[in-house]
């Protein structure tokens, strides 16, 4: 069973790229990861394992066409399921496996987990209560297997306006096509928040560089 999992980035701290592809290389099970550079200087990984896909400039759709691209190049690697892990976010070591078991047992086209928030520094906070598939998703939780490859496309289809919440248009897109989707309540995706809404869930006072947005499922990638 071949995983590649799909991480666009764009001038992103060199050390959190860093953490994003060593949590790839210490899952339970292999993954390939493939690193999509949306036209920013191509990042120098230590002891990198992978592919490195280098774009000549950027898309300015938050990752979504280089993500496909990345799709592209699982597929042409004759990959049995896609993973996604946004630059700045990280995986515990049994994401993959817990998402890749949940998915065959329950014959699922696609699958996604919950996630936990952290602070910048990297440290847990607390389990987000708005990523549980009713109705959002993240990226970096998301697993989709073969049989839904199709659906991938979409991760372009949608206007300029929404592109930041593409992973839920996606799974909405997944969802009206008739593919069986599951949601496991495992909170083993790593988040590095910016919203100040994740840290007033924690009850704390959101960081000086904090965003605030009407949107609860968030998205770091610019």
């Amino acid at each position: 069973m071949k995983i590649c999992v799909v991480t666009p980035y764009f001038q992103t701290e060199p050390a959190w790229l860093q953490q994003a592809h060593d949590s790839v290389k210490a899952q339970s099970i292999p993954a390939h990861h493939i690193l999509v550079c949306d036209g920013s200087a191509p990042a120098q990984i230590q002891a990198f394992q992978g592919s490195h896909i280098v774009l000549p400039r950027n898309y300015r759709d938050y990752g979504n066409t280089p993500r496909l691209i990345g799709c592209h190049h699982a597929i042409a690697a004759q990959a049995d399921a896609i993973a996604f892990l946004d630059a700045d976010n990280w995986f515990d070591k049994d994401h993959l496996e817990g998402l890749m078991a949940f998915a065959q047992a329950n014959r699922l086209d696609a699958c996604s987990s919950a996630r936990m928030l952290h602070r910048l520094d990297g440290s847990r906070m607390a389990k987000c209560p708005q990523v549980n598939a009713r109705p959002y998703i993240d990226t970096s939780c998301l697993l989709v297997m073969r049989s839904a490859f199709q659906h991938m496309i979409a991760w372009v289809l949608f206007p300029p306006a929404v592109a930041a919440e593409a992973d839920n248009h996606v799974w909405n897109h997944m969802k009206t096509s008739g593919a069986r989707l599951g949601f496991l309540d495992k909170p083993t995706m790593a988040y590095r928040t910016r919203h100040a809404v994740h840290y007033q869930i924690a009850n704390e006072a959101p960081p000086r560089e904090a965003v605030v947005r009407v949107d609860l499922s968030g998205d770091n990638y610019h």
